[in-house]
């Protein structure tokens, strides 16, 4: 407006400031015993960390001339608009020891002990004690494997202990007000919660039990390295809902445990190694199974976003149960479409049928964890010429397919859609197809097993073609080394689920030219 001079005009202003400040001091101490490769070590010390994040809004409005454009010469604020600024404090405190011993350079020893506070946690539980040891059996200096030519290094390794993690909200477990100007009262300017503190949150732990067999054979050629591990996390952290009365919508608590085990490998070897060419290649897997061991009773049946759905009103919540999975698909269970009526069955809890969907049927119907997933890596080079092609795949994966809920099923027949919205859709009696008809498609949001599919997918994410210029060509321009190349990202995928991409952030396909001069 104008010709209102309070509203002419807007000036935005934003500003963001950090420091932290770390400090460590450590002792070491370490002796070799005799000459046949048997030394310890012992070392201790204390380490502390400060951290500071302030930032600072505001929005002017309402200024008479183009020359006042500083903000002191606004004349307000708009009504959602008013200055604002948060002031953030960490500090974390912690004192370690830590030992190794190896003996006759064939078996080895390692242990710490560490105890660590930080403000991040309740008043009553900020320090936590975590411990962790370690043994190794150098194979290859044995005897009987000394003499084997093609065996450069074999390392057996067993690790067990505890781990901690700090990287929470600075307050999570402290009560936040938020002065609000709106509020404005004799006695001074009212406060709103903002979040609700834990005196009693505390660390969250996780209990790692590692086994593992590392070897490099034929020259330094060929590397394997495979880990079995099962990790058990307890007092995690997760927000919890909370009534409208409390003044705030979530606080944080431990809420119980989850298990974790799996294994891990990778590969990887020079194919081809001569004067001209040269073949490397990576094959990295794993694979990671889960259990929710227990959790509060407050916690049981509540829902949340899934990872990596936040926002997504169509993707199905995760239900927390015992004896479940963090990556459990919940859905009600399908019989498909009816081919008489185009309606679609929906089988109950107690395994009868029904046209009504009712969300308490839920039951987990699939698991988004792959059977195995990894990379595959390649690097082809001749001379000056090299070809980096890099891999991933995933196996066994269960998907909910939110392209065929909301852009096949779901949709306005008066616009652009997807083909199966007309070709795979129930139209007359007797149809045999996958899809609702689309007169008994309603606004109701449901989540139907019958949008879950198996994903076998093989994703080529980037490729890399460079040049390396001789050296005695560079030398008369002033040069030491210079490649020239060019690569890309998001190259393509070959995939057992069609689903739509590249309609929100960060999907990005790009190119890049390179030039790399060395002076």
């Amino acid at each position: 407006n104008l010709t209102d001079p309070s509203k002419r005009g807007e000036y935005k202003f934003s500003k963001r400031n950090g420091e932290s400040y770390d400090g460590k001091i450590v002792l070491n101490y370490g002796r070799q015993i005799g000459s046949n490769g048997s030394m310890f070590r012992i070392s201790g010390g204390s380490n502390i960390k400060y951290a500071r994040n302030t930032s600072a809004t505001a929005i002017g409005m309402g200024f008479l001339k183009d020359e006042l454009n500083d903000i002191s010469f606004a004349m307000g604020y708009p009504t959602s608009g008013h200055p604002s600024g948060t002031d953030r404090i960490a500090t974390d405190v912690g004192f370690f020891v830590n030992g190794n011993f190896s003996l006759f350079n064939r078996y080895f020893v390692d242990a710490s002990f560490r105890t660590s506070g930080s403000s991040r946690f309740g008043a009553d539980n900020s320090f936590a004690p975590f411990w962790a040891a370690g043994i190794g059996w150098n194979l290859h200096n044995e005897s009987f494997l000394k003499d084997v030519p093609w065996v450069e290094r074999l390392t057996l390794r067993y690790s067990t202990g505890y781990t901690g993690s700090v990287s929470f909200d600075y307050y999570q477990a402290k009560t936040v007000y938020e002065y609000d100007s709106n509020y404005q009262y004799y006695t001074g300017i009212g406060a709103i919660p903002l979040s609700m503190g834990n005196p009693n949150l505390s660390w969250q732990k996780k209990f790692n039990n590692n086994v593992g067999i590392s070897g490099t054979f034929f020259k330094d050629r060929l590397n394997v390295q495979f880990d079995w591990y099962t990790n058990t996390t307890y007092d995690l952290l997760m927000p919890i809902n909370l009534p409208p009365s409390v003044g705030v919508s979530s606080m944080n608590v431990n809420f119980g445990q989850i298990n974790n085990s799996g294994f891990d490998f990778s590969l990887s070897g020079h194919i081809i190694s001569t004067k001209d060419w040269f073949w490397s290649m990576t094959l990295t897997g794993g694979h990671v199974m889960d259990r929710i061991n227990n959790i509060s009773t407050v916690l049981k049946g509540t829902e949340a976003d899934a990872v990596g759905s936040e926002g997504d009103a169509i993707m199905p919540k995760l239900l927390f149960t015992e004896g479940g999975s963090q990556f459990d698909i919940y859905a009600v269970r399908s019989a498909g479409i009816d081919p008489a009526t185009g309606q679609e069955i929906f089988i109950k809890k107690d395994g009868t049928y029904t046209y009504k969907y009712d969300e308490d049927d839920r039951v987990a119907v699939g698991n988004s964890n792959p059977v195995l997933n990894g990379s595959w890596i390649n690097t082809l080079r001749y001379k000056g010429f090299t070809l980096s092609l890099t891999t991933s795949y995933t196996f066994g994966a269960d998907f909910y397919n939110t392209t065929l809920q909301s852009k096949v099923e779901n949709i306005d027949p008066y616009k652009n859609v997807d083909a199966r919205a007309y070709t795979e859709r129930w139209k007359n009696p007797g149809d045999l197809v996958r899809f609702l008809a689309i007169n008994t498609v309603n606004n109701q949001m449901v989540n139907s097993e019958r949008f879950v599919e198996r994903r076998n997918e093989i994703y080529v994410s980037n490729v890399q073609f460079t040049y390396d210029f001789q050296t005695k060509w560079l030398n008369k321009i002033g040069l030491k080394r210079l490649c020239l190349g060019l690569g890309m990202s998001d190259i393509g995928y070959i995939s057992t689920v069609k689903f739509e991409r590249g309609t929100s952030y960060p999907y990005c396909r790009s190119i890049n030219l390179i030039f790399r001069p060395t002076f």
